[in-house]
């Protein structure tokens, strides 16, 4: 009786752990897909900035303008020479968790555009 416990219950666990095995690596190419549409997502902004020869960079509002990516740079160089585009809904105020992580997400967004953008800014435009 106790070698049969055994075995059912050695069998339950490795049945459950090649479930969560399956689910992890859902969740891992999940995070693929949802980096990759991101990552497109930046190229898209960077080539419509291209050819319209938009270098403004992307701000978020607040108590103060923030320019992810920039905060250690000179804003009001910054802003004189490349100019700022606010981002709406880019406020201080976070209500819960999930305006939290969208914040987050917005953040992390516009330091890669801003990366790219300043670059560009830089080279296409007169001190």
């Amino acid at each position: 009786m106790k070698t049969s416990t055994f075995v059912i219950t050695l069998h339950s666990c490795l049945f459950v752990s090649l479930i969560l095995l399956g689910c992890t690596k859902s969740l891992e190419k999940s995070k693929e897909v949802i980096q990759d549409k991101e990552q497109n997502r930046v190229e898209q902004v960077v080539k419509d900035a291209i050819d319209n020869q938009d270098y403004r960079l992307h701000g978020f509002t607040g108590r103060r303008v923030v320019l992810p990516g920039l905060e250690s740079e000179n804003f009001s160089q910054i802003k004189k020479r490349c100019g700022v585009k606010l981002l709406s809904g880019t406020g201080d105020v976070l209500k819960n968790n999930k305006d939290r992580e969208e914040r987050r997400k917005n953040y992390q967004f516009a330091v890669e555009v801003n990366k790219k953008l300043y670059g560009l800014c830089l080279d296409n435009t007169a001190k």
